[in-house]
């Protein structure tokens, strides 16, 4: 069977590879490789999900979370970009791909970042014990409708109330349907950005939920 980054365990032989990256005038470098999402650098869909961020982005955020968080390039910019606005945010990337699990912590390292927590488990199976102001994903599609709307799913769980998720996704790949099951979340959803077919819709967490 191929890989798919969304694989546990890659079997596919290591290539390993570094690309320099520039958001906002800050430089970063990231280690990939074979077996994980985005090996080449950050996709279209990535770039937009970071940008709308950053534009909507609340200075009273103290923590944040990923699912899917790869190799880590989105929180590890987002985390790096905060650093002068605001509390101390501190991060938590999830992953299920152990091989981008473990480059997470070495890109982090590779980009001197502090407070990135990375836990190696299937976003759909987390139980939490803490909540975020903050969600952040670029779900992985090719693991089924299913798998996405369960992202949703713990993110709403995840959430402190106020909190805001931002989801990532192309029209053509389910955006109207994901629009609607945020709707039957969260009872409200707004879409911030259509670019090259990649919707960014943003859920908050009403007050007084659980």
């Amino acid at each position: 069977m191929n890989d798919h980054y969304y694989s546990q365990q890659p079997t596919s032989q290591h290539d390993p590879k570094r690309y320099t990256w520039v958001e906002e005038g800050t430089t970063f470098q990231f280690e990939t490789d074979r077996g994980v999402f985005l090996r080449d650098g950050l996709d279209y869909g990535s770039q937009v999900l970071i940008k709308t961020v950053r534009k909507y982005w609340q200075p009273r955020w103290q923590s944040l979370l990923e699912l899917g968080s790869g190799y880590g390039p989105v929180a590890i910019i987002l985390k790096k970009l905060s650093e002068s606005e605001g509390p101390d945010l501190t991060v938590t990337g999830i992953e299920l791909n152990q091989r981008a699990y473990d480059l997470a912590q070495t890109n982090q390292q590779l980009n001197q970042i502090k407070e990135i927590q990375w836990i190696q488990s299937d976003v759909t199976q987390v139980n939490w014990d803490v909540q975020y102001d903050c969600v952040v994903t670029n779900p992985p599609i090719r693991a089924g409708k299913q798998t996405i709307q369960a992202f949703v799913d713990q993110a709403e769980i995840a959430l402190k109330p106020g909190g805001e998720l931002y989801v990532v996704i192309q029209k053509k790949q389910g955006a109207p349907s994901m629009r609607d099951y945020m709707v039957q979340r969260f009872d409200n959803v707004e879409r911030l950005k259509q670019d090259r077919g990649y919707w960014i819709l943003r859920s908050i967490k009403q007050e007084g939920s659980d």
